[in-house]
């Protein structure tokens, strides 16, 4: 069954690739709100908590926008105590990593894959084609995917150009009607064509290309 999220994507206005995990790292954020509560401080999920000492620094805070403060202090107490605890102990604490950057990772391979599977339709590559495609990181990913299908790799680079190009234009465009008399005149694209911009170079807001 195809995915229906990834092809209603393709006209969301983002990378497809994007949009999909910025909603699994909102739900996974969500998850761990729930997990934070008292009656979670011995389950499984705050063990591999405790095991890959907390959070990354943009996931923590992203986390303690939408969690309460006792279920922010409930998680750190735990992570305090670990630390005291390696500190006494000579513990190495190196190579550790956050949960939900390990899990967007993997969300993240299985969404290209999926990608790539569905642009074997010709229709689905209409829709892609008509849409702003992928960002250049998550492009760079989709190509080793691809295995070795020249025709489709082809179409991603062919497309990709073509957005990127969409993108400048708007962009330019943005610009040449800053002044308060063409402002009127900016279009959507053009309104949002910064954050396209952006995007398209690097990807969503937290996202990790190593």
């Amino acid at each position: 069954m195809e995915n229906k999220k990834i092809i209603e994507s393709f006209s969301s206005g983002r990378c497809p690739v994007c949009a999909l995990l910025q909603e699994d790292e909102y739900n996974y954020l969500c998850h761990w709100v729930g997990a934070s509560g008292e009656k979670y401080k011995y389950s499984d999920e705050r063990f591999r908590l405790l095991k890959l000492n907390g959070f990354c620094n943009y996931h923590f805070w992203r986390l303690e926008r939408i969690n309460t403060y006792y279920g922010s202090a409930r998680i750190c107490v735990g992570l305090i105590e670990k630390i005291i605890d390696d500190l006494q102990n000579q513990k190495d604490r190196l190579g550790a990593n956050c949960p939900v950057c390990e899990d967007l990772k993997a969300n993240e391979s299985e969404h290209i894959k999926e990608l790539i599977s569905l642009l074997d339709s010709r229709d689905n590559r209409r829709r892609y084609a008509e849409g702003w495609g992928v960002c250049i990181p998550h492009l760079m990913k989709a190509l080793t995917y691809t295995n070795s299908d020249n025709h489709l790799a082809s179409f991603l680079v062919k497309t990709e150009k073509k957005q990127l190009e969409r993108v400048k234009v708007n962009a330019l465009e943005l610009i040449r009607k800053r002044h308060s008399s063409l402002r009127w005149q900016q279009t959507d694209d053009e309104k949002n064509s910064w954050f396209r911009a952006i995007e398209k170079l690097v990807g969503r807001r937290g996202q990790k290309n190593d």
